[in-house]
């Protein structure tokens, strides 16, 4: 059975992150801007017309976030799914199949623990230096999935904990409620916006190791 390339997948991958990572902080300097707009539309001196119009630019941040994040969800379950099976390929097998590329991510949801230690032992399986038939388990593993799975799961845990009723509130997408976040204190989202960059930044720098470490195992070209 062929091996699976990786290298494309995972640059790519990683480009997505990158910039889902930095998108927060566009949000928030759009939210700056019609921070006047949702006050006039709550005092009443603008119609709903007027005020959506206005903070369009600001919705559509988020809305691009979201498109970007979800195809960068979609790449990394794809590049995650064919090193797992590469690795069955060649006889290392790993407790995190590849069918765990999927299910880890939403069992359980919004605690990444799967992922976690998923990218440990495909880091440790992917070990080039060990020979056919070598014991890859004992080797050592990196700290970067451990980064990576704190800074991205606790902070998505403590904005479900802190914002799930406005979200819900949020999801009738009415003119006031919209107003109503957009006006609302930003120290949670700052504090957010930064663990998402450090979350993608920690991802980076697991993600381009991980895919170096297999393709030198499978022998990959780097084009």
């Amino acid at each position: 059975m062929p091996l699976s390339r990786v290298s494309g997948l995972g640059r790519i991958a990683v480009v997505l992150v990158l910039i889902a990572g930095v998108l927060p902080f566009f949000e928030l300097l759009m939210r700056r801007t019609a921070v006047d707009d949702a006050d006039k539309f709550l005092a009443g001196e603008i119609d709903s017309q007027d005020f959506t119009t206005n903070v369009l630019g600001y919705m559509m941040v988020g809305l691009v976030q979201g498109m970007v994040t979800l195809a960068a969800a979609v790449l990394t379950i794809i590049w995650m799914f064919r090193i797992a099976k590469n690795l069955r390929i060649l006889h290392r097998g790993t407790t995190w199949g590849p069918g765990w590329a999927i299910g880890g991510w939403v069992a359980p949801p919004m605690v990444y623990v799967i992922p976690t230690l998923m990218f440990a032992e495909l880091w440790k399986a992917s070990n080039p230096e060990v020979p056919v038939g070598g014991d890859w388990r004992s080797g050592r593993s990196s700290p970067l999935p451990i980064v990576w799975g704190v800074l991205y799961t606790v902070p998505q845990l403590i904005a479900f904990a802190l914002e799930s009723g406005s979200l819900l509130d949020q999801l009738g997408g009415t003119e006031e409620t919209i107003a109503k976040q957009i006006t609302g204190s930003q120290t949670s989202d700052i504090v957010l916006a930064i663990c998402s960059l450090a979350a993608a930044i920690a991802f980076a720098l697991l993600a381009r190791q991980l895919t170096d470490r297999h393709r030198r195992l499978t022998g990959e070209s780097s084009a």
